[in-house]
């Protein structure tokens, strides 16, 4: 992984070079899973244009890029954890405030493959005729069919189970106890550790978790790897109320859906949440903004909705209906 992102790191220093740069983009909430796919699917990517450059005489360059600002990646103390853990420099990564997908664009060099997620958002709409390839474990959304592009959209606890599933039938060399390890720590907290009460996984997700942990050689119990990451993600002892409001991050047509590690009723009992609230949804040019919390605790999980409004609309009501299963 080291010598990949150093030449994703070398590459980005002298884009000019290249007949193509194929980007590798998570999702902008950047929790574990997309982190660790943007990642994991980039040496997997690298690995099949150096043997492409090799045979084609071609130049393309492959740079894992994490969709936040370099800036915000400090709140995300799960995924800070669990690559320091696991020999991940964090010094190599590349944010999306260190290249300009859109100047790629313009100059027909982005190639752009999608992980854990497979809407684009209304800023990065101009970037759909660069897609190539897709990687989601969310349900197909209507509005985004993606025809003519390589496409893997299947329901399941993980991407990270997509993307290993992929790695090990393909290029199970690529299989070592690092690469194996980190990604079995998404597919850990995306199914709840497996957890029935949460009921996210499927046999996809136990199937391949056996494998990775098998090929890699792990011994280390699956509760202690899930206990740990839930740890560092639930430590928020270093954080604000500000903070957090971008921890986990999604917008939904539009929406900011803020998730918390903690209970919204919690939250809204730390100094300064209102206002945080308030400048964060303005911050948005947004009227409102819905706040997901969850609690983990002996795996049993605890979870409750709020929904925060500038003024009364039509959007609000909406969602509060559909959260109360009112008609």
């Amino acid at each position: 992984m080291e010598k990949f992102l150093v030449k994703s790191k070398q590459a980005l220093t002298n884009l000019s070079v290249y007949e193509k740069v194929r980007i590798v983009l998570g999702n902008q909430s950047c929790d574990l899973d997309s982190a660790v796919c943007a990642l994991v699917q980039g040496l997997f990517q690298y690995y099949d244009v150096e043997k492409e450059n090799r045979t084609n005489r071609t130049n393309v360059a492959v740079i894992p890029v994490m969709n936040i600002l370099e800036k915000e990646f400090r709140v995300k103390t799960e995924v800070l954890y669990y690559l320091k853990h696991h020999k991940v420099p964090l010094s190599l990564l590349t944010f999306r405030d260190q290249i300009d997908l859109h100047a790629l664009n313009v100059d027909n060099k982005l190639e752009l493959v999608l992980v854990d997620h497979h809407t684009l958002t209304d800023e990065d709409s101009s970037l759909a005729d660069s897609v190539v390839e897709i990687i989601d474990h969310r349900p197909q959304d209507a509005a985004w069919k993606w025809t003519g592009k390589r496409i893997n959209l299947q329901t399941v606890g993980s991407c990270a189970t997509l993307v290993a599933k992929t790695v090990l039938e393909k290029h199970p060399n690529l299989i070592d106890s690092q690469i194996s390890n980190l990604l079995r720590g998404p597919i850990l907290v995306d199914t709840c550790n497996f957890s029935r009460e949460a009921d996210r996984a499927t046999p996809t997700d136990f199937e391949v978790i056996q494998s990775l942990e098998e090929v890699g050689s792990l011994d280390t119990e699956r509760d202690v790897v899930y206990r740990e990451i839930l740890s560092a993600k639930t430590d928020i002892s270093g954080l604000t109320p500000g903070d957090l409001m971008i921890k986990d991050l999604k917008v939904v047509n539009g929406v900011p859906i803020v998730g918390f590690p903690i209970l919204v009723m919690d939250f809204l009992a730390l100094n300064d949440a209102f206002e945080a609230i308030g400048t964060f949804t303005k911050s948005r040019y947004c009227s409102l903004t819905v706040l997901i919390g969850m609690d983990l605790k002996n795996n049993t999980v605890s979870r409750d909705i709020g929904v925060f409004s500038l003024d009364l609309n039509e959007l609000e009501n909406k969602i509060i209906k559909g959260v109360c299963n009112e008609e």
